[in-house]
């Protein structure tokens, strides 16, 4: 009787201890977030240390940005990443777990004074893949006007192309940037960065409401502790992951009517 009520007590010690493996839909190869080479960077690392406070382990999903919303209303994973609130889906929405901030940039050696949109037009613009349709109204209004502005996939080819003198200006985020001037040996200080766009909040996406209040309980657990600094410094080599209260504190959620 005792061996056989050990025996209990152990199988079920194991089963508790047991983590819960939780499929997340995450983007394609976009380094500093994700780096497929060897599956790091800050976004999956920071999704994996608030499964990890959730008591679950993540498997990843990875499909382009595009996919990501339908693939989950499909049922294929428990929890899609970089989501904008939508209240037209049936979807409950997490408080912001990562932000980008997009930037226009040129060589401070060029001494060229972007304040404005407009200010922009005469000069030869590289910006990232789909800027004109994500950067809003005023964004696309402006660069609709320029003689020379194209889009590339390729983030790497946008800091040649600055570096090289190939392009005037660059529009990408601010960590992006400063990944790839270093892969190139160089400095974000060696660029006049304006600040043109509002921070650009994302969201993880779900089909249920009690595992997005799970990981809201989490993300807040995780903002709030040391682990969350060390991972932006690890990455980004500054504290720029910046949430206001309200923002981290109230979940966004949205279900179609």
């Amino acid at each position: 009787m005792k061996i056989l009520l050990s025996a209990l007590i152990l199988l079920i010690s194991s089963v508790a201890a047991a983590k819960t493996t939780l499929t997340v839909l995450v983007g394609l190869d976009k380094p500093p977030y994700i780096n497929l080479s060897d599956q790091s960077g800050y976004e999956l690392d920071l999704l994996r240390l608030v499964l990890k406070h959730m008591g679950a382990e993540a498997q990843f999903l990875h499909v382009p940005n595009a996919r990501l919303r339908d693939l989950l209303l499909e049922g294929k994973a428990d929890m899609a990443s970089l989501q904008k609130v939508d209240p037209s889906q049936p979807l409950f929405y997490s408080a912001p777990y990562i932000q980008y901030q997009n930037m226009v940039g040129s060589l401070k050696i060029r001494s060229i004074d972007i304040r404005r949109f407009l200010d922009m037009q005469p000069y030869t613009v590289v910006a990232f893949h789909n800027a004109r349709r994500l950067l809003g109204g005023d964004y696309e209004t402006s660069v609709n006007a320029m003689e020379s502005y194209q889009e590339l996939a390729n983030q790497s080819q946008q800091v040649q192309m600055l570096l090289m003198s190939r392009c005037d200006l660059v529009v990408a985020d601010r960590n992006i940037l400063n990944y790839y001037l270093q892969q190139y040996g160089r400095s974000i200080d060696e660029l006049q960065l304006a600040r043109l766009f509002p921070p650009s909040l994302y969201h993880a996406a779900f089909r249920t409401d009690v595992l997005r209040q799970r990981f809201d309980r989490a993300l807040a657990e995780v903002l709030a502790s040391p682990e969350f600094n060390a991972l932006q410094l690890k990455y980004f080599g500054e504290l720029n992951q910046l949430f206001s209260e309200e923002s981290a504190a109230a979940p966004a959620t949205a279900l179609a009517d």
